[in-house]
């Protein structure tokens, strides 16, 4: 039997990894969500911006758009910008998530 899972000085070593690595995420956390990402359609017509935590801050349209025969293609453009800008917003979070649950086991 493994007496080391019940040693008390261990479980209390182990206690304050974790409560530094939560505090290390709540930091993050609180980062990421002052951070702006930015998305563009594959058009060029439509931009957005997103914080960290996904929520639409501004969206933009070229006046070009705008003027263009066919308006009613912005909104898929738009829908496309904003989920680009999420995209990187999301991996950016998973990035600095993994640099801090990561180093746990370790």
């Amino acid at each position: 039997m493994d007496n080391s899972r019940y040693d008390p000085d261990l479980r209390r070593e182990q206690l304050q990894r974790w409560q530094r690595k939560a505090a290390e995420l709540e930091y993050y956390a609180e980062r990421l969500a002052e951070e702006r990402f930015t998305g563009t359609s594959d058009s060029g017509l439509v931009t957005a911006e997103v914080d960290g935590n996904g929520r639409l801050l501004d969206i933009s349209v070229s006046d070009e758009a705008l003027e263009q025969a066919h308006p009613q293609n912005i909104g898929p453009d738009a829908v496309e910008a904003i989920a680009q800008a999420r995209a990187t917003a999301a991996v950016t979070a998973m990035s600095w998530t993994e640099s801090v649950v990561g180093e746990v086991s370790a």
